[in-house]
């Protein structure tokens, strides 16, 4: 049975690589791990893996100025490693004693799935996420662990771009995949009813230079990829809230919170934003409640965007009044004294401007 001093790899941590070595399963080259410690990553791919053979790479002395070179002089790290292996495997592992860069400088045959969890700094995972890319077959994937601390991300996004994928403290790249920009050009070519609208989201993105915008209401995702695709040009981050589950998209710049938007506590989590955009249930008191909440979470000089002010009867509303989602816009800026502009088109898009001194 195989025992771990330290819990650096959780047990979600360990489905998510195997599930993501199984996708590969039909491809060419080889499955390699950078990083192993004392095997917990290393034991979750190789039996995911079975029969391929796994090629476990590491000094087992340690990363340079982490802890782990510290724990490295004290034990036998490798000696712990081998015995896990040789519990809780198959077999199916090359140990690999030398630094990745001499590893791969050595051997340059394609890979078809990568996991890295070597040294944390911004360069080794920059340089170790680049040897990889130019080994990785189409289809292939890499992924590493640690994905919020920020050298990881920083050097993750610079390498592999806004296609990385985020699943709890991993991060993965699928090589061929469809990117941010082609996820974007496909849902403006799409017809919707929301299509149209969505060069306008990226439009006052750039035109606010926004870091922060709060998405209520993500639906199957079309607006959720807008707001990204812009925000990628400015560095930004997208929080969204819904009351059902996530759609089917991750990205490290992206944070989804299921639960109700006007609940006190999803409030307070969230942060300042340049943008709020609401198009949640198109109710009239509930839009009226989310603009007199969320009014307070727009900086001075941001913007409120919302859906479907030209829905005059939206699917489960009341029928009462006519054009909720507009006239609770309406009532809300002739109260607070704010102007609003009123796109039409499909379904229609309300854009209030909040001063840049607040009222």
């Amino acid at each position: 049975m195989a025992e771990f001093t330290e819990d650096w790899f959780n047990e979600d941590s360990c489905i998510t690589l195997a599930d993501l070595v199984q996708r590969t399963d039909l491809l060419c080259g080889r499955v390699v791990e950078v990083g192993c410690w004392e095997g917990r990553s290393t034991i979750a791919l190789a039996n995911a893996a079975w029969p391929a053979l796994v090629e476990a790479v590491d000094t087992w002395h340690g990363s340079p100025g982490e802890i782990s070179s510290e724990l490295a002089a004290e034990r036998d790290v490798l000696g712990q490693f081998l015995a896990n292996i040789a519990s809780d495997t198959k077999g199916n592992v090359t140990v690999i004693q030398k630094d990745w860069r001499d590893h791969f400088a050595e051997c340059r045959k394609p890979i078809r799935f990568c996991h890295i969890d070597a040294t944390h700094t911004y360069e080794e995972v920059r340089d170790n996420v680049a040897a990889v890319m130019e080994l990785l077959v189409p289809g292939g994937i890499i992924c590493g662990d640690d994905v919020h601390h920020e050298p990881v991300r920083k050097a993750v996004l610079e390498v592999c771009g806004p296609s990385t994928n985020v699943a709890g403290n991993c991060w993965w790249f699928e090589k061929g995949a469809k990117d941010l920009g082609d996820l974007y050009r496909e849902a403006c070519a799409t017809p919707s009813d929301i299509y149209e609208h969505l060069p306008t989201f990226v439009s006052l993105v750039e035109e606010l230079q926004a870091k922060t915008v709060i998405e209520l209401g993500t639906r199957g995702g079309v607006s959720t990829i807008a707001w990204l695709y812009g925000l990628e040009k400015t560095d930004g981050l997208l929080w969204s809230v819904d009351i059902d589950p996530a759609p089917e998209l991750s990205h490290p710049r992206w944070t989804f919170i299921q639960g109700n938007d006007l609940d006190p506590d999803v409030v307070k989590s969230l942060p300042e934003a340049d943008i709020v955009f609401i198009d949640t249930s198109h109710d009239y008191q509930q839009t009226l409640a989310e603009l007199n909440v969320y009014r307070w979470k727009v900086r001075p000089g941001g913007k409120i965007v919302l859906h479907d002010t030209e829905l005059a009867h939206p699917y489960g509303v009341n029928a009462y009044p006519r054009f909720p989602v507009k006239t609770a816009v309406e009532e809300f800026c002739t109260e607070e004294w704010l102007t609003w502009e009123n796109h039409p088109n499909c379904f229609g898009c309300g854009i209030i401007d909040i001063p840049e001194e607040a009222s």
